[in-house]
């Protein structure tokens, strides 16, 4: 206690605690270089004794983004996405993105995202993540009573999430919607427990561009195997021989003419043996392919796939392709 003399009578003031010092925030005259500011910034940490708070990587911001939809925190949803975006290649406002995901979820629709599988993003505030997400859904039959029967199912989604200078710039969203309409109790589940990866690492970029070469020349009879698990390949569920997961390939070759696969996003993890991989698909189909008829016209689709090596062979591929966008191009 502090005695303070106000005015002829002495009175007892309480003595305010002293709020901590906070890092003071850089002056013009201080360097503008991103590493000189954030080294000057560490060291006033450090000299103060305060704790910096923890930095925010794109895979916490993108969890962030799906626990704010998840908990439709609207008001500061916006705060991680730019003021104009892409989302599925269209331009469109950060309201707008807004008012899309508020009519899909909301209050009463009990439907919330969980992320199964994520890879990038790890020590870079930039760059993308892609996704795999399972959407809980549960429908409540009749009245919206506390006793009244529910239906829950499940189906995945595909997200590719691009941040620049720390906010959404783009994304690229494929939910699969043969699912959604079967409407499984349960998704897929990631593969279960894996091996160690390969004690020769390998570039896994460069695999999967070695990879869609191979695919794109023409040269899977030969190759394939160079790239996936002698025994097989697990895609989407079910157990397939190579050959038999080559023949599946070639059967979009045989329908859609100049077919190519192009690689537009490529993410990985080295430590997992992961691939997450956003493919755009480009051709004209000559053949009834994908539920829809062709009509002359070239098309281009999407695919959002997930890749799993063992020892630097593809095991198992968990993939969905944009069938929406497809049937719409060759309906118009």
């Amino acid at each position: 206690m502090s005695m303070t003399n106000t005015d002829a009578n002495q009175t007892m003031q309480p003595q305010l605690a002293q709020p901590a010092p906070q890092p003071s925030p850089p002056t013009a005259s201080e360097p503008s270089d991103a590493a000189a500011q954030e080294a000057l910034q560490a060291a006033r940490y450090a000299r103060t004794g305060i704790k910096p708070p923890r930095k925010l990587d794109s895979r916490r911001r993108f969890k962030n983004f799906i626990d704010r939809i998840n908990r439709r925190q609207w008001e500061t949803l916006g705060e991680g996405i730019h003021r104009r975006l892409a989302y599925n290649g269209r331009d469109m406002s950060q309201y707008e993105l807004i008012q899309h995901l508020k009519q899909e979820f909301a209050p009463k629709t009990h439907t919330t995202m969980e992320i199964v599988a994520l890879v990038g993003g790890k020590t870079d505030e930039d760059g993308s993540i892609g996704a795999r997400l399972r959407v809980k859904h549960q429908v409540v039959q009749g009245p919206y009573l506390t006793s009244a029967a529910r239906r829950r199912f499940e189906y995945a989604r595909h997200m590719f999430v691009q941040y620049t200078a720390g906010k959404i710039s783009e994304i690229s969203d494929i939910p699969d919607e043969d699912e959604r309409r079967r409407e499984p109790k349960h998704i897929l589940p990631p593969p279960g427990l894996r091996p160690p990866p390969p004690r020769v690492s390998i570039d896994l970029g460069q695999f999967y561009t070695d990879y869609i070469a191979c695919i794109n020349g023409g040269n899977m009879t030969r190759e394939l195997q160079r790239f996936c698990k002698s025994t097989g390949v697990t895609w989407n569920g079910s157990k397939l021989a190579v050959d038999q997961y080559r023949k599946l390939m070639e059967g979009a070759f045989d329908a859609i003419d100049g077919l190519k696969f192009i690689a537009h996003t490529v993410l990985v993890d080295e430590a997992r043996q992961q691939i997450a991989v956003r493919i755009d698909f480009i051709g004209t189909p000559v053949k009834p392919f994908g539920g829809a008829f062709p009509n002359g016209k070239q098309v281009i689709f999407s695919e959002h796939a997930f890749y799993w090596l063992e020892q630097g062979k593809i095991s198992d591929v968990l993939t969905i392709v944009d069938w929406e966008s497809y049937k719409s191009q060759l309906i118009h």
